[in-house]
């Protein structure tokens, strides 16, 4: 498998059931990212893209919870030297630029600094929707003065967030939900899907073989 992409959901759940605060679930889903972006490298798997915050989530959730996932970014830094030395490339997709500019910044930095690694390159979708996505792609190509003769769906591609990324073979949702929620829209035609119960945190190195098992039993035809 080349590119897995995650949604990751069900951390709020998770952390109500165990009457744990906010600031609880954001650190016990951001530890688990370290731990299932180090797997899939072993895994051979080459590009992971997660979902960390949707751009309706942006839009509709309370100041509090943003905060939290705001300061967890700034936090990011903290992991570079296991980046370096486990080859891990970090980009980031989504409308960015509505996330404060320090925020921002550090984002810019830390995908400055791991740029030349390639063991596996983790990808983390922020402020980030499907149709959203599709909407700025919109723009773009208007504001260049693309003529609409030459436009087809490989070229609309080079206009969407996702043109640094490979088409996802699988979708990983946690937390039960079976929906794609607009995440890789333009590219998940032919990606198969894989829901698990399992909320965000308690996803963990079984579960995602689980997952790869039955990917690696799916027989694939993409449309023919």
């Amino acid at each position: 498998m080349k590119h897995l992409a995650i949604i990751m959901d069900g951390n709020r759940r998770w952390a109500r059931e165990r009457y744990l605060p906010s600031l609880f679930w954001h650190k016990a889903g951001f530890d688990n990212v370290q731990v299932i972006t180090r797997e899939a490298k072993f895994a051979g798997i080459e590009h992971l893209t997660l979902w960390a915050l949707s751009t309706e989530n942006f839009k509709k959730r309370d100041d509090e919870e943003i905060e939290g996932i705001v300061k967890l970014i700034h936090h990011v830094p903290k992991l570079l030297p296991e980046f370096q030395k486990e080859g891990v490339k970090l980009q980031v997709i989504g409308d960015i630029c509505r996330l404060p500019e320090a925020t921002q910044n550090i984002l810019i930095d830390i995908q400055k600094k791991t740029h030349n690694n390639t063991w596996i390159i983790l990808t983390v979708a922020l402020i980030y929707g499907g149709q959203d996505e599709i909407v700025r792609a919109t723009k773009k190509i208007l504001e260049a003065g693309t003529d609409p003769e030459t436009l087809d769906e490989t070229e609309f591609r080079k206009y969407l967030d996702v043109a640094i990324l490979p088409i996802p073979d699988m979708i990983i949702r946690t937390w039960g939900d079976i929906r794609h929620s607009w995440f890789l829209l333009y590219d998940s035609a032919y990606s198969e899907y894989y829901f698990t119960d399992k909320k965000w945190p308690e996803f963990d190195v079984h579960e995602l073989h689980k997952a790869l098992e039955q990917f690696k039993n799916s027989k694939r035809n993409f449309g023919k």
